[in-house]
C-alpha cells in the first residue's frame, strides 16, 4: 500500500519540536526560571548542572505549551498547538499560519527576533497531530460514530474505542491504538469537545471559546457546526519519517511536515479497514431481513458458519475480535505445531456479517428501524470524504 496526494495542504493541530539557539536572538533570560532542588533533611540548596530553564512569563500563554531552553544541547524544546493562531484557530498548523509562532514570542518579549527560515528547516519533530475537518452531511454527528462502529472492520490491525479523558469524556470514535506499527486515528465533534471542555468554566459559551480558542464564538459555530474533525497522532519517530518524507534515514525536519503532499491519514485508515470485510459487512446490513435468512439457509458453507459462530456472536455481543480470537483458538489451533492456521474466507467473512447484524439489531431495538437504515451511507460518505483529503 502506497501513500497518496494530498489534495490540501497539510494541518496540525499540535507539535513537539526540537529547534536550535540560534533560531532565536535578543532572548529575554528575565522572563526564564531555573529549577532548583533542595535536601529534604536540611532545606540546602543542592548544587546541579542546569539541565533546564523554563519559561516563566507569569502568565499562560494560549498554543505555547513549553518552551524550554536545554544549555547541554543548545536547544530548546518547543510544544504548541493551533491555538496559538488566535482567530484562526480553525485554519490548523500550516506552511502559513506557522509565521504565528514567531510573532507571538516576539509579541510577549520573550525574544527579539526569530529566524523563520531556520526554525522551519532545522527544527526537529518529535510528535505530531496531523488533523483535518470534514464537511457532513447530517447534523446529528453521533449517528456517524454508530455508523462507524457498525461497519468498520479491524482483523488484527486495532479496534474502535472511545474518545476522551477520564471524568472528561467526549463521544467520538477512535480506530487503531498508538504501537511502534500503528498510529491511531481520532474522530470526533469539535463543538461537542468544546462543551465538554468548557461546561465547568464560569461565563457564557461564546466567551469561554475566546479565552479557551482564541475565536469568536460565532466563527467557531459557524466553522466547526456539522464537521467531524479527524486527528491522527504520530509519535513514531519511523512513522514520522514514512508518513512525511522520502527518506529511509535521519531526522524529520518541521520543513518535512509543512510541505509534505503524503494524505498520511488515508494511508493510516486503509491500514485499520480492511475495505473487503467492510464491504461485505454493507453488503449484509443492506439485505432485508428475509435475504439474512436466506443467505444463512442458502448454502452448506454458510449454514455451518452460522450454526457454529451464532452463541459466540450473542455471547460477546458481536464484537468481532473477540469473536474471531475465540474461533481461532477452538479450530484453527495446531497443538503439534504450536502455530494457528489459516482461517478459511468464508469464516472469517461470515463473522464480520455477523457481528456486524448483531450490532445493527442492538441499535435497532433502541433507535428504531429508520435510523439504522442510513448507517451504511454515512459510512460511506465519511470513507468518501477521508478518501478526497
Amino acid at each position: 500500500m502506497v501513500l497518496t496526494t494530498l489534495k490540501g495542504e497539510q494541518s496540525f493541530d499540535s507539535l513537539k519540536l526540537i529547534v536550535p539557539a540560534d533560531t532565536f536572538s535578543g532572548t529575554d533570560w528575565n522572563k526564564f526560571s531555573i529549577p532548583t532542588k533542595h535536601n529534604a533533611s536540611t532545606l540546602e540548596l543542592v548544587d546541579e548542572t542546569i539541565s533546564q530553564v523554563l519559561l516563566n512569563t507569569g502568565k499562560p500563554i494560549k498554543g505555547l505549551n513549553t518552551f524550554t531552553y536545554v544549555p547541554e544541547y543548545d536547544y530548546y524544546d518547543l510544544q504548541i498547538s493551533a491555538k496559538i493562531l488566535g482567530e484562526d484557530y480553525y485554519k490548523g498548523i500550516t506552511k502559513e499560519t506557522i509565521i504565528k509562532v514567531g510573532e507571538t514570542l516576539i509579541e510577549n518579549g520573550i525574544v527579539k527576533d526569530v529566524d523563520m527560515s531556520e526554525f522551519i528547516q532545522h527544527s526537529q519533530v518529535l510528535r505530531a497531530d496531523n488533523t483535518f475537518n470534514i464537511d457532513v452531511k447530517d447534523d446529528n454527528i453521533s449517528d456517524y460514530y454508530d455508523a462507524l462502529s457498525l461497519v468498520i472492520t479491524q482483523g488484527t490491525k486495532g479496534k474502535i474505542d472511545v474518545y476522551g479523558e477520564k471524568g472528561d469524556r467526549v463521544n467520538g470514535v477512535v480506530v487503531g491504538k498508538d504501537t511502534k506499527v500503528l498510529q491511531k486515528i481520532t474522530i470526533y465533534d469539535k463543538m461537542d469537545e468544546a462543551r465538554v471542555k468548557l461546561k465547568s468554566q464560569i461565563g457564557s459559551f461564546d466567551d469561554n471559546v475566546k479565552r479557551e480558542y482564541g475565536m469568536e464564538g460565532q466563527a467557531f459555530r459557524d466553522y466547526f457546526n456539522n464537521k467531524l474533525r479527524i486527528e491522527l497522532r504520530v509519535n513514531d519517530f519511523n512513522k514520522l519519517r514514512g508518513f512525511y518524507t522520502n527518506r529511509e534515514k535521519g531526522k524529520v525536519w518541521l520543513e518535512d511536515l509543512l510541505f509534505s503532499e503524503n494524505n498520511a491519514i488515508l494511508y493510516q485508515w486503509n491500514q485499520f479497514v480492511n475495505r473487503n470485510d467492510s464491504n461485505a459487512a454493507i453488503k449484509h446490513l443492506d439485505m432485508s431481513l428475509q435475504d439474512k435468512i436466506n443467505y444463512k439457509l442458502g448454502s452448506y458453507s454458510a449454514h455451518a458458519n452460522w450454526a457454529l459462530l451464532k452463541p459466540f456472536v450473542e455471547k460477546f455481543k458481536g464484537d468481532e475480535k473477540i469473536v474471531t480470537d475465540k474461533i481461532k483458538k477452538l479450530h484453527y489451533y495446531d497443538e503439534v505445531k504450536g502455530t494457528y492456521k489459516k482461517m478459511s474466507d468464508s469464516v472469517r467473512k461470515d463473522i464480520v456479517r455477523f457481528c456486524s447484524e448483531y450490532k445493527q439489531n442492538h441499535l435497532k431495538s433502541m433507535r428504531g428501524e429508520l435510523f439504522t437504515s442510513s448507517l451504511t451511507e454515512k459510512y460511506k460518505e465519511i470513507d468518501k470524504k477521508i478518501s478526497s483529503l
